[in-house]
């Protein structure tokens, strides 16, 4: 299996679940998951056939590393968005937009027990890089028209509000910024 699932497949999946309940949206998942082999085993055959290294995990991400094809694996616990797969998808498609250098290439599902799925995403390791410092970041999301709120880490433009940006998600490498993890919400 590749990293990515076909961007059909995709679509196909949110079209799917929206409109369901949660617990609706994970029965669905669960069930596409299988009838479209997108099942990763994260604590088993995946990991296993790949040597990936465990590396360090947030509150919302599980993650680990292939060192060979320097890629990060997240799998996502659902909590930020109250265990709704669809506003999950939503908001991965709206970071990708924003942040298409470290966009996250939705792969499957991992079963974490019998009534919950959790999505697993791909995204590029960015090797040699140090975390960036607050004003870096302050230049790098005014350049993108975003501007800094009163909360460290928040910035807001006429449509979006964006969290978390702060040094531990965000990296320089090769004089350029990436962000590698936000929370965003729209207006």
């Amino acid at each position: 299996m590749g990293d990515t699932a076909p961007h059909s497949n995709a679509r196909e999946l949110q079209s799917l679940l929206k409109g369901l309940s949660c617990s609706e949206q994970q029965d669905a998942a669960r069930e596409w998951a299988q009838a479209n082999n997108r099942i990763i085993d994260m604590f088993g055959t995946f990991s296993y056939e790949r040597h990936l290294l465990v590396f360090k995990s947030g509150n919302e991400f599980d993650n680990w590393i292939d060192p060979i094809l320097n890629v990060v694996y997240k799998m996502n616990n659902l909590m930020h968005v109250g265990g709704n797969i669809y506003a999950l998808l939503e908001r991965i498609n709206c970071y990708n937009e924003l942040f298409p250098e470290t966009s996250l290439r939705f792969i499957g599902f991992h079963l974490m027990s019998s009534s919950n799925v959790y999505p697993v995403f791909a995204q590029s390791f960015i090797s040699n890089a140090r975390f960036a410092t607050i004003e870096e970041i302050n230049t790098y999301m005014q350049a993108m028209e975003f501007r800094p709120m009163k909360d460290d880490g928040y910035f807001e433009n006429s449509n979006l509000i964006l969290s978390d940006i702060k040094p531990k998600n965000v990296l320089f490498a090769d004089n350029t910024i990436f962000v590698i993890d936000a929370e965003i919400k729209k207006k």
